[in-house]
């Protein structure tokens, strides 16, 4: 996920749901209800040809409301979801500088916010935000350029990962290029950050690719206040302890043999070739429990391993999707040919959420413009179905996802309902 959302530059996108019946036995199908336009939520000044997109989405504490963040127009945007099958615009709130996630903390709203003049001299701040008022009310430095953010399960803790991210133009954009990153932590009082007891946690020295110039990607928590955190380009994973600002463990992201994988970008599907040793280089991460973690390994500057992977905190493999995300989608006549030589697919977003009490993964898939969707069984997860989709969100008060489609030409969220069993 870079700040600078250059793959995010279309001129809409709609956001969208999947929920469950509360009644259902198990979620066994996900189907589109309704879809919401981000253009609607347009300020009155702007063009409808404005460009504008939703990336990441949360949620307020009630479940009706749905806030997302938009890099092109340079804010946030709120969407009503009171009645799910009826979603309405619900105001823009305009930040200074480009937001590259956002996260929600009882009545707050906390985004990280890039203000960066140049690759050099990175810099970024966290905007606390009222949604009552829809108003900035508080901002912290936060002193270089911002990605991910994660509010703690139990509200006691904020994540920021301080990407600092590379210039890809720059020597083919290879690592080092100073200066590192990091991962903030910041505690809450009252929903609110408490910015001057804010700890930075060093991540240089851990990982073999790039040892002095980590770039965090991703933050999550799991239910005991542990952060796992991505260093993508470095190909490596950190376990960090909030409470303490202390890395409990890293190990190297690693990487897979890929057999019988697209390589030639000829207008054919030809699987038929190999990619050996391909780093797995993961984007987004989630906690399925307090020991696993899966990631979708994207892949960024020397990989991507086109499928997902499931880790315990401690560094073991506990399964590896190889290619079969990628030959469903092929099958579904959604493969992009023309990534064929690089990341194919490219599994970018994930989302881990319980429905009915069986939790399932999310694999969001940026190039294709799918989900694969598979359930947790605690060991090799089981396939479920695909839908068309790019980033997401879960709403645990409302038993519903928030999905984003985003194809090449045009972003697409949808809402959709599970059809569960009775």
């Amino acid at each position: 996920m870079s700040s600078t959302s250059g793959k995010l530059l279309h001129k809409s996108c709609l956001a969208a749901l999947i929920g469950t019946l509360a009644c259902s036995v198990q979620a066994s199908s996900f189907n589109r209800i309704a879809s919401f336009e981000t253009t609607a939520n347009l300020p009155a000044d702007k063009a409808w040809s404005t460009e504008t997109s939703a990336e990441i989405i949360d949620v307020s504490k009630d479940g009706n409301t749905l806030i997302y963040s938009d890099s092109p127009l340079g804010g946030l945007g709120l969407i009503d979801i009171t009645d799910p099958a009826k979603p309405q615009p619900a105001g823009f709130i305009a930040l200074e500088g480009e937001p590259t996630s956002v996260a929600t903390s009882g009545e707050y709203v906390l985004a990280a916010v890039n203000t960066s003049e140049s690759y050099t001299q990175p810099s970024g701040h966290l905007a606390v935000i009222s949604l009552a008022n829809q108003s900035v009310t508080a901002r912290c430095d936060l002193g270089g350029q911002p990605d991910s953010i994660a509010v703690s399960k139990d509200g006691k803790y904020l994540a920021v990962a301080i990407e600092n991210e590379r210039d890809e133009d720059l020597n083919g954009g290879a690592l080092p290029q100073f200066p590192a990153g990091y991962v903030t932590v910041i505690p809450l009082a009252m929903n609110q950050p408490a910015c001057e007891q804010a700890r930075k946690v060093e991540l240089t020295g851990l990982a073999e690719i790039g040892t002095d110039d980590p770039e965090p990607e991703f933050v999550d928590f799991n239910s005991r206040n542990e952060i796992v955190v991505g260093l993508q380009e470095n190909n490596h994973l950190a376990i960090i302890d909030a409470a303490k600002g202390k890395v409990l463990n890293h190990f190297s992201a690693g990487a897979v043999d890929l057999k019988n994988v697209d390589l030639d970008e000829e207008r054919a599907l030809t699987f038929d070739a190999e990619q050996l040793q391909r780093k797995r280089e993961p984007d987004a991460i989630k906690w399925l429990d307090d020991d696993r973690f899966v990631t979708a390994n994207e892949g960024d500057f020397e990989g991507g391993s086109r499928g997902f992977t499931i880790f315990s905190k401690s560094g073991d493999v506990l399964f590896e999707s190889g290619l079969d995300l990628e030959y469903r989608i092929a099958r579904a006549g959604h493969y992009p040919e023309k990534r064929s030589g690089n990341k194919g697919v490219e599994p970018e977003g994930l989302l881990v959420a319980e429905f009915s009490g069986e939790t399932y993964i999310f694999v969001l898939s940026e190039r294709s413009s799918m989900v694969g969707v598979y359930k947790d069984t605690g060991a090799a997860p089981e396939f479920v179905q695909l839908l068309p989709s790019g980033v997401s969100l879960n709403l645990p008060s409302r038993s519903a996802t928030v999905v984003c489609w985003q194809p090449p030409t045009r972003k697409t969220c949808w809402k959709t309902k599970a059809h569960g069993r009775r």
